[in-house]
């Protein structure tokens, strides 16, 4: 029930608006009318308040966000992430470590078709978070919902998100260059400011020229967990002198070419357990590439397949402008 009611009828109910007095205070929307509030409302002289009042098959608003996120995070300290105190039907799942954000998908959608009193919103799959970012609300949006509904949200939200973190915590550079070494310098820092960001320490940078024989041998003293390789001449097929170095090494190659523009000259590949990404040219600036896309997640641990890639194509031109 919602509406209006005399105040001395109002005992058990939901206050619906705020009610402030002249003498000072307020009684805020979302509270319970019990004896106290009741007396306050008449003194004021308050004849009738609008209200809700939940039925049996109802479960309150804070209730029931509190289960939906529950149900979500069944283990936080699992899934990386602090289920908050519940205020005005709304909880907040935030992260406790850096990483990515790993979702079901498909049970979110399920969980979001249900009723539409109940609303879950997320950061998108893979999003990269710092520790503290919020990584979704659930919101129970009216004052309750029904039991049954409720019952039928939670069969969908066990174990539906996630923070991966970040399973590397040291990194190699190594840097081409042909007569001497222009350039260096942007690189480094392009990818010293992605590695912060996810508390992975660039361990060393290694300058060697452009050739097969010297890049292999740089790949093969590297020190870093993830060893990162920025040619001097972008990498322009899988025979290009990088991926060969990467053999020459003992490596193999396991992809080349991204649908993302830019960063569509991106190589990914291996080194015995020490995994390799070859970077495109655009990774010496500072803009967002789509070697982005790739690194956090490689850095968390999520393996990447030919479908993930082919899906990144649709919204993968990044820069418009020819």
């Amino acid at each position: 029930m919602y509406g209006r009611r005399p105040v001395r009828e109002a005992k058990g109910t939901i206050l619906t608006h705020s009610v402030a007095f002249k003498a000072g205070g307020r009684l805020e929307a979302g509270c319970t009318l019990g004896p106290s509030e009741i007396a306050a409302l008449v003194m004021a002289g308050v004849g009738e308040v609008r209200v809700a009042e939940l039925d049996p098959h109802d479960v309150a608003q804070d209730e029931a966000a509190r289960r939906i996120s529950a149900a979500m995070v069944p283990v936080p300290s699992d899934a990386n992430l602090d289920v908050g105190r519940v205020m005005a039907g709304a909880a907040h799942i935030t992260a406790t470590c850096a990483g990515v954000v790993g979702l079901d998908t498909a049970g979110l959608t399920r969980m979001n078709r249900v009723d539409e009193g109940m609303a879950i919103a997320t950061r998108p799959q893979f999003h990269r978070v710092a520790k503290g970012d919020v990584v979704a609300t659930v919101r129970v949006i009216p004052y309750g919902v029904k039991r049954s509904a409720l019952s039928r949200v939670i069969e969908d939200a066990h174990d539906t998100i996630r923070v991966r973190a970040v399973l590397a915590e040291t990194a190699s550079l190594i840097q081409t260059v042909i007569g001497g070494d222009g350039g260096t310098a942007k690189g480094e820092a392009f990818l010293r400011a992605r590695l912060d960001r996810l508390g992975v320490r660039l361990v060393e940078t290694l300058v060697v020229p452009h050739r097969e024989e010297a890049l292999a041998e740089a790949l093969l003293s590297a020190r870093g967990e993830v060893v990162f390789v920025l040619t001097a001449v972008e990498t322009m097929d899988r025979g290009d002198v990088a991926p060969e170095a990467v053999r020459r090494a003992g490596g193999v190659i396991t992809r080349f070419g991204l649908p993302l523009d830019p960063g569509t000259r991106f190589f990914a590949g291996g080194l015995g357990a020490v995994p390799i990404l070859g970077l495109p040219e655009c990774a010496r600036g500072s803009a967002p590439t789509g070697v982005d896309w790739l690194v956090d997640r490689l850095l968390c641990g999520v393996s990447i397949t030919d479908d993930d890639i082919a899906q990144m194509g649709v919204g993968g031109l990044l820069s418009p402008e020819v």
